[in-house]
């Protein structure tokens, strides 16, 4: 699939979009609220309790009758991060009932205590990219909010919502 505009540019689009537009349909799109998933006025921290609640809110919504039948829930999520050991398992995972897939969501969110401190420390908030402290503070401000959307996705994947997250800006390139 190319994206061809008026200009002599084309552009390839990237496989994460082309896997979104072959969905058949958009049921709900959710936003989880920056505020409302991290400690807004500490530094990078997530609000832990508040977005394990929301996965499992989420995961009801997407597929009610999938969780009424399954007891156990087995996480997704088996990358390992430093000093944190393994909880599941492939062996483990039991595909039939614990999956929530194909439900028509789309979720999105804010930033909240990701990203904010870094762009309005170097000022990228005001624009003016050709300035080397805007430049370091656009890669700072990406790294942050990219790790931000890591951490959802990993959470997500932990009680078994399928999620592929696109970041903002590859989908503004794209539609521009």
């Amino acid at each position: 699939m190319e994206f061809h505009s008026e200009s002599p540019i084309s552009m390839e689009v990237p496989s994460s979009i082309q896997a979104l537009a072959q969905h058949k349909h958009v049921r709900c799109i959710v936003k989880l609220g920056g505020a409302a998933i991290t400690c807004k006025n500490e530094l990078e921290r997530i609000n832990e309790e508040s977005l394990v609640v929301v996965c499992s809110q989420l995961r009801e919504a997407m597929n009610p009758e999938t969780v009424e039948s399954q007891g156990k829930v087995l996480g997704m999520d088996w990358s390992r991060r430093l000093g944190a050991s393994i909880d599941s398992f492939a062996d483990d995972f039991d595909v039939d009932s614990t999956l929530v897939s194909d439900s028509g969501f789309i979720i999105v969110h804010g930033a909240g205590s990701f990203g904010h401190f870094q762009a309005s420390r170097t000022g990228v908030n005001k624009g003016g990219l050709h300035l080397p402290l805007v430049k370091a503070g656009f890669v700072a401000t990406r790294i942050s909010v990219t790790s931000l959307n890591l951490e959802i996705v990993r959470a997500l994947a932990r009680g078994n919502v399928l999620s592929l997250f696109l970041l903002q800006l590859d989908v503004a390139i794209w539609i521009c």
